[in-house]
């Protein structure tokens, strides 16, 4: 099913996500003299980073305030990005550039990314990785030791257990010790330890005391019986026993690894849980498990359970430390019911595959009120989610890589890094979330919940078969709400952010969105996309997208944009809508203050719909070198533009647009206390054609506009400084200098005019004022996405 080679706000696109909510100024004039300051520009000796010279000839800050010097450039404006930061790290605006990711990470692990990228096949044979501890040998430093017990510590109480002892006179002793693991449970006192000599012990482990069983070493020692006295059944049942150790041993047959219940606390060191039924370990009703330089891998899917690694249910707790996870069904690592947990600390949890009866193979599952927190953890190559938190759970991640996750064997298809829904919560720090196939992060569904603080997501793409998105960074939608601070959203497909649904919020602060590309299956390589949702944004720079900077679309939708960075959206395929800065369409709503929007090819700003009646408004904001696309092509190029809307643009500065510094199509506008500067126009547009008929106006108001100017100043364009045509409005206090025309005045109705005192157009070259005119104008608004 390919839902989504189609436009934004397209129907398909909330039926795909809820699919997987189911399953889980003045202007640039080149007659100016070199001593008349350019409005907008900052001016060394009176204002300071991250201010331009205003309108009213005051300092007006713009753009990300309080910015760290290695991000403010010539033009004394914070332009951050991750090309100005070394490899592992990421942008934060007020600092510099911080780590990200597993904080602290063995060498033979480190990526040539800067970032710790541990995985199986970094390692030798015999070992499993883990971050900090890079490739640990299953047998640990010491390897198996000498003699029949190698290195296990001799001490008064332990009962010694070797299967080949010939005699029949064993009591335990290293002399002369008993030949199977349940004849050393009958001799051992409550606290000793049974010390196991290599050999395959086909006899199940039934604990109901506290001890602990010792092994030469895990690649020596394998015990592989199955007990029927759990359910699941189990190679080692530790039934409310008190403190239960387990070292240096293997463990793995037709039967659950280690089940603990009750009042057991089970800690398993240097073991390891290979080729298990059911579950690897288990913990339930209430025991605690906790395996440290452990690998649990290849649990098997069985009757009494899905083949998860590490499982807590029912009250347990189960604690990964130091630990691999690989290659399970299902979950590497489960919490499920209210009072279960889940700990993953400084562990690799690689490669869970598909129970082939539902739709799993999570790396962790966290579910049904249960709580999980993972740290400085690897999560690598699972299928459906990386990690999956859902009904009514909780989760947090710190210092966390969520990478690969691929699409399992259901539709739709998708291999989400990190998956929030049902009225669950989670809280990400510094976290890395990379290459992942779909989304990146998705918070889905009424309820769910998510923050992200100082973390990236990067490089997320389309499933390689039925994509339904083609590579959302971030997806917040139906009924969910995030908090993004401090974070970065760079180089995924399609969409760098979504928010879908009119009761999806998005609070965003001090983030990078940045150089999201075209080749998605949904999106046209927008920065962040707002269908039927609620964002704030403040101080966060939406850069280098190919597609939209922001697009804010459909009735109910609402954007509120503070001090923030709108740059360089490019178009690379001109026959897309793309291209824009910032787009409010189709009935929604946006206040944008204090922005900087920059660099953009096709429009800066531009609200459109097919219905008049929203309203943007647009104050304090510098809007500036919106360059066009294609030559001759009218609707690019614009710095603000707007069809069929209200809108009221204040104490704002426009300036080197291409086409027009501000262009109005059947719209209801007020601009006061706002400059336009520097319109150029193409000059191929004109080749063989009359010099008036290249569109380069500073206002133009068109097709039955309603235009009100008060205090606003037009200067440096090629063209017409202001321009109506067939549109009515009122001009006070309005200067228009240095341009081809300064007023143009053509068709009915026309706009009532304040000469005199308060109104001037003077020393234009061809013409003052020009009343009755007949240039050429653009055909049609920009079009919409």
């Amino acid at each position: 099913m390919r839902c989504c080679a189609m436009r934004a706000g397209s129907p398909c696109l909330a039926a795909c996500l809820a699919a997987l909510s189911l399953l889980a100024a003045a202007c640039s004039d080149p007659t100016r003299s070199s001593d008349d300051p350019l409005q907008g520009e900052p001016v060394a000796s009176r204002c300071t980073p991250g201010h331009v010279l205003g309108p009213a000839g005051a300092c007006m800050p713009v753009g990300i305030q309080g910015c760290a010097e290695l991000f403010v450039e010539d033009d004394g404006l914070c332009h951050p990005s991750m090309a100005k930061c070394p490899p592992g790290t990421i942008p934060k605006f007020d600092e510099g550039c911080v780590p990200i990711g597993i904080p602290r990470c063995a060498p033979e692990l480190m990526g040539d990314d800067g970032l710790c990228r541990p995985a199986m096949a970094m390692c030798p044979t015999g070992t499993f990785a883990a971050p900090e501890a890079g490739c640990v040998p299953v047998d640990g430093p010491a390897g198996c030791g000498l003699g029949p017990w190698g290195s296990i510590a001799r001490a008064p109480g332990n009962v010694y257990v070797d299967p080949s002892y010939a005699g029949a006179d064993g009591d335990g002793s290293e002399e002369r010790p008993v030949t199977t693991i349940e004849a050393a449970l009958g001799r051992v006192a409550d606290g000793g330890t049974i010390a196991l000599a290599e050999g395959t012990y086909d006899e199940p482990i039934v604990i109901t005391k506290p001890l602990a069983i010792a092994g030469r070493c895990a690649s020596r020692v394998r015990i592989r019986g199955v007990s029927a006295l759990v359910r699941p059944p189990a190679i080692v049942a530790v039934l409310d026993a008190g403190e239960v150790t387990l070292r240096g041993i293997e463990i793995g047959g037709d039967g659950a690894g280690v089940v603990a219940t009750g009042a057991s606390a089970v800690t398993l060191e240097r073991v390891r849980i290979k080729d298990a039924l059911h579950a690897g370990v288990q913990s339930s009703d209430g025991a605690r498990l906790s395996a440290t330089q452990s690998w649990i891998e290849g649990t098997r899917f069985g009757d009494a359970g899905t083949g998860i690694g590490a499982f807590a249910d029912a009250g347990g707790a189960v604690v990964v430390k130091e630990s691999a996870v690989t290659g399970n069904r299902a979950a590497g690592v489960a919490a499920l019911g209210a009072g279960s947990t889940a700990a993953v600390v400084g562990s690799l949890v690689e490669g869970t595959q598909s129970s082939e009866h539902y739709p799993d193979g999570q790396g962790i599952a966290v579910q049904d009120g249960a709580d999980a927190s993972i740290e400085s953890t690897a999560v690598v190559g699972n299928q459906l989610s990386g990690i999956f938190v859902a009904a009514s759970a909780s989760a947090t991640l710190s210092g966390v890589l969520v990478e690969g996750t691929i699409p399992g064997g259901f539709e739709p298809a998708y291999g989400i890094g990190v998956y929030v829904t049902r009225r669950s919560r989670m809280a990400i720090d510094s976290s890395v979330v990379l290459g992942n196939a779909e989304i990146g992060v998705a918070v889905i569904g009424e309820g769910a919940a998510a923050t992200m603080t100082r973390s990236l997501v990067q490089g997320t793409v389309a499933a390689p078969t039925g994509s339904l998105l083609g590579g959302f960074g971030v997806a917040v939608a139906r009924g969910a709400a995030m908090r993004l601070d401090d974070s970065a959203v760079v180089r995924n497909r399609g969409t760098g952010i979504h928010v879908g649904d009119s009761a999806a919020e998005l609070i965003a602060g001090g983030d990078l969105i940045e150089g999201t590309v075209a080749e998605g299956g949904w999106g046209d390589g927008a920065g962040l996309t707002v269908m039927e949702g609620r964002v704030a944004l403040a101080s966060n720079a939406i850069r280098g997208n190919e597609g939209t900077g922001l697009l804010v679309g459909y009735d109910g939708s609402e954007a509120t944009v503070t001090g923030s960075l709108v740059e360089g959206h490019v178009a690379p395929d001109l026959r897309a809508p793309v291209g824009q800065g910032i787009v409010i369409y189709r009935g929604a709503t946006a206040v944008l203050t204090g922005n900087v929007v920059s660099g953009n090819r096709s429009v800066g700003v531009f609200a459109g719909t097919e219905v008049l009646g929203s309203k943007v408004e647009i104050t304090g904001n510098l809007i500036d070198g919106t360059s066009g696309g294609a030559a001759g092509d009218d609707s690019t190029g614009i710095g603000v533009a707007a069809a069929r809307y209200e809108i009221r643009l204040a104490s704002s500065l426009v300036r080197a647009s291409r086409t027009a510094g501000v262009a109005l199509f059947a719209s209801d506008a007020e601009i006061s206390q706002t400059v336009v500067d520097g319109v150029t126009g193409d000059p191929r547009a004109a080749a063989g054609g009359r010099r008036d008929d290249r569109v380069a106006d500073g206002v133009l108001a068109l097709a039955g506009s309603t235009v009100v100017l008060d205090d606003v100043r037009v200067k440096g364009c090629a063209r017409a400084g202001i321009l109506y045509d067939q549109s009515a409005g009122r001009l006070s206090r309005v200067h228009a200098s240095g341009n081809r025309f300064g007023l143009v005045v053509q068709g009915s109705p026309g706009p009532q005019l304040k000469l005199g005192k308060e109104s001037a157009f003077l020393d234009n070259s061809a013409a003052d004022e020009l009343f009755g005119g007949d240039l050429r104008v653009p055909a049609s608004a920009p079009p919409l996405p």
